[in-house]
């Protein structure tokens, strides 16, 4: 066998005597079947696989790649062309080597197929691909092939998944992904549908145009103002996550540069992660954001500036002080805003702000400045409001946490009532509710959400006496109550919620159906829901329960036209359709003489952050800071630890890290916290239809959480903590308090 494979060595061709080879090559002919083509000789490759880099088989007339992907191949050519006049015509490009706009900004694996990839086709998006620094612009799927022609083979393949800050660089900081036109739209389109909202009012409308049409404006800005706008009117033919990550790292690039148009492009890119369900990084980039605004002394009023100046930046410090209410209301330890380093007047007028002219208005609490009390308008009377509400939420942490003295309720919420009192005759006529008002009134956005507030505002105090619901005051501070002033609370509770739902309905019958409002309206509307349905089981109610579930459909419906894309506002939405949906049940049910009551609440979501802080703080389900979902990893400082070192603690203290309260029967509880078991006030009675108190044993709603009321935005959810006291509580539950 050795023998037969020497014929495949290559001959020697030299002039070395035939004497001088080997005998066995000289024996006589080689055999034809052992005869073999020279290896050195190149297989032909066709001009399109020479191109794309691949293998060519070579095959005569067409290739197996050409042939199997229907391109042109180049063996094609005709007999009586020679190969070197055959013009190369370019396979078209199925595969886009870099990853397209929108899987870019949301770092997920994009195939880059063309004209749309995969990823965008599942989710129905508008796909397309920055071109390279060569071309400039973005560019869709379908002009992508005039690109690749115009570069050939010297484009090289890159990885889309491995991009890094440079291609965003790339198409960023030019503007390469937003070209002038697009932008004045947008821009134009912020003033008109956001701008009358309270959280958006804080550029001048002449300014920031002119500046836009001269192309002086700052890029930063420009590319928030559009992302945000693109995102509320749902523009999903553009690319509003890409321009928010390109401000975004604009602004963390130059992040020891406190500017002030960096801070508004900050403030703009924070409602767009909180509008996108990107709270953590919500959550983070507010505290920046107050970082920057103490830095500039926006807290300070600064006369050498021009009108317009001077009320910008007063503006933008009292949208960043609204910022708060998206994350938690009534927690000290989360306000970046406080008030007593608030030294700033009120925001003035529309027109006034809009024609350039100064006006006095006064501080956030009502009598400082009075001359200028008249010159408040919607929007400085909407941030006294807010500022009334965080103190009645405030108040009612301390009442629930039994930290408020049961003497002193009566007197706190007597002074709460005045100033609502004083609040709502410091309008104007013309701020004044009425359906001709409402109908007539420029700023309607303004106007609906300032007295749907005012009348959640008196909600928050007076749920307190109602008795049965989950942000009820507890047990002893109930019983400490007097029977007449505990229903009062309750009817007037129920008569604001009413007032929220009227308001509701009104605005959806004479109101403008395309403007739009800010998510207070929602969560205003699902708590007025929450209570009417809730309240129509009280005697003497407004609303049976019939009546109740159709009114809260009209809520319902609010939240649903108004806020149909909002990530912030889709647990309000989810909960009161469960919660309808239980009533409904029990509706149904009690026709046939048969009660059950509605479904519970969804499970609270863990944390893993401390359950004493958790206990104290009692963040709702709807709680943006909540739904971050931070998780507190201190257990991995000092690496595993032993069961042993948790034996010996201080007296007092759990193994979890809480202070044991006291436990056992309801007059011992109200003994240790101070609570007398009788006390009256009467700075809330009122005239009731029927003045006689339920039972103090006998709860208007005996499942509480089993009701079907679930969580309150902004007082928290209904836990064990909330119940101490309460007889025939679970075992060890005011201990875990």
């Amino acid at each position: 066998m050795t023998e037969a494979l020497r014929p495949l060595r290559p001959l020697q061709v030299s002039g070395d005597p035939p004497e001088s080879q080997s005998p066995q090559l000289r024996s006589g002919p080689i055999p034809a079947s052992l005869s073999v083509s020279d290896p050195l000789k190149k297989r032909a490759i066709c001009s399109q696989c020479r191109i794309r880099k691949v293998r060519c088989d070579g095959r005569p007339n067409i290739c197996q790649n050409c042939d199997r992907l229907g391109f042109e191949c180049s063996f094609q050519q005709s007999p009586g062309t020679s190969p070197g006049q055959y013009v190369v015509k370019l396979p078209e490009r199925r595969r886009r080597m870099q990853a397209c706009n929108q899987c870019h900004s949301k770092k997920t694996r994009c195939l880059g197929e063309l004209p749309s990839c995969s990823s965008c086709v599942r989710k129905n998006r508008v796909c397309s691909y920055p071109r390279t620094k060569k071309h400039g612009s973005t560019s869709h799927g379908h002009d992508l092939a005039d690109i690749t022609e115009a570069d050939g083979a010297s484009t090289s393949q890159r990885d889309g998944d491995a991009s890094t800050g440079q291609d965003i660089e790339m198409a960023s900081v030019e503007g390469s992904a937003l070209d002038h036109h697009t932008a004045l739209g947008l821009i134009e389109d912020y003033f008109e549908h956001l701008y009358p909202l309270p959280s958006f009012a804080f550029l001048h409308k002449a300014t920031v145009l002119q500046r836009c049409r001269d192309q002086t404006m700052n890029e930063t800005l420009r590319l928030a103002i559009c992302a945000v706008t693109a995102l509320q009117l749902q523009r999903t033919s553009l690319c509003p996550d890409l321009w928010a990550q390109q401000a975004e790292q604009l602004i963390l690039q130059q992040i020891g540069r406190a500017s002030i148009f960096h801070l508004q492009a900050l403030l703009l890119v924070i409602r767009y992660r909180i509008e996108s369900g990107d709270f953590p990084t919500a959550f983070m980039l507010a505290a920046l954001a107050a970082r920057t605004a103490l830095a500039l002394r926006l807290n300070y009023e600064r006369p050498e500036l021009s009108d317009v100046a001077q009320e910008a930046r007063r503006r933008l410090f009292w949208t960043l002080y609204l910022l708060d209410d998206f994350f938690c209301v009534g927690l000290r330890e989360f306000e970046l805003y406080p008030e007593e380093t608030i030294h700033l007047q009120l925001p003035c007028d529309e027109e006034y702000f809009e024609a350039g002219r100064s006006v006095h208005t006064g501080g956030l609490r009502a009598g400082l400045g009075a001359p200028g009390n008249l010159s408040v308008g919607l929007r400085g009377a909407f941030l006294r409001l807010t500022s009334i509400r965080r103190a009645v939420m405030r108040f009612n942490r301390r009442v629930g946490l039994g930290e408020e003295l049961s003497s002193t309720i009566g007197e706190s919420i007597h002074r709460f009532e005045e100033e609502l009192r004083l609040l709502k005759a410091t309008l104007r006529p013309p701020d004044q509710y009425s359906i001709s008002s409402l109908a007539s009134c420029k700023w309607q956005a303004q106007f609906v959400m300032l007295h749907m507030s005012w009348h959640q505002c008196h909600c928050d105090l007076y749920r307190l006496g109602l008795d049965g619901y989950s942000e009820a005051a507890p047990s002893p501070v109930l019983l400490a109550l007097h029977p007449r002033d505990r229903v009062a609370m309750q009817f007037q509770c129920l008569e604001h919620a009413e007032g929220i739902i009227r308001i509701v309905s009104d605005f959806s019958t004479h109101g403008n159906g395309e403007l739009f409002l800010d998510r207070d309206a929602a969560v205003c509307a699902f708590e007025s829901a929450r209570l009417v349905m809730f309240g129509s089981r009280i005697a003497g109610a407004v609303s049976n329960l019939d009546v109740a579930i159709n009114k809260a459909k009209l809520s319902l419906n609010l939240i649903t036209r108004f806020f149909p894309y909002s990530a912030s506002t889709q647990p309000l939405r989810k909960d009161l359709e469960r919660l309808i949906s239980s009533y409904s049940v029990r509706l149904a049910l009690q026709t046939q003489e048969t009660f059950a009551e509605p479904d519970p609440p969804s499970a609270r979501p863990s944390t893993k952050v401390s359950s004493y802080a958790n206990s104290r703080q009692r963040l709702s389900v709807q709680s943006l800071l909540l739904q971050s979902d931070f998780v507190d990893d201190s257990n991995e400082i000092a690496g595993p630890t032993q069961s042993s070192e948790t034996q010996s603690l201080p007296n007092g203290i759990s193994a979890n890290g809480q202070r044991g309260y006291v436990s056992g029967s309801s007059s011992e509880v109200a003994a240790a916290t101070n609570t007398p078991r009788s006390s009256t006030w009467s700075s809330v009675g009122r005239t009731t239809p029927d003045d006689q108190a339920p039972p103090s044993n006998a709860s208007l709603d005996a499942g509480r959480e089993d009701a079907g009321l679930i969580f309150n935005p902004w007082m928290g959810f209904a836990g064990s903590e909330e119940m101490y006291g309460v007889p025939g509580r679970p075992p060890g539950l005011d201990d875990e308090f």
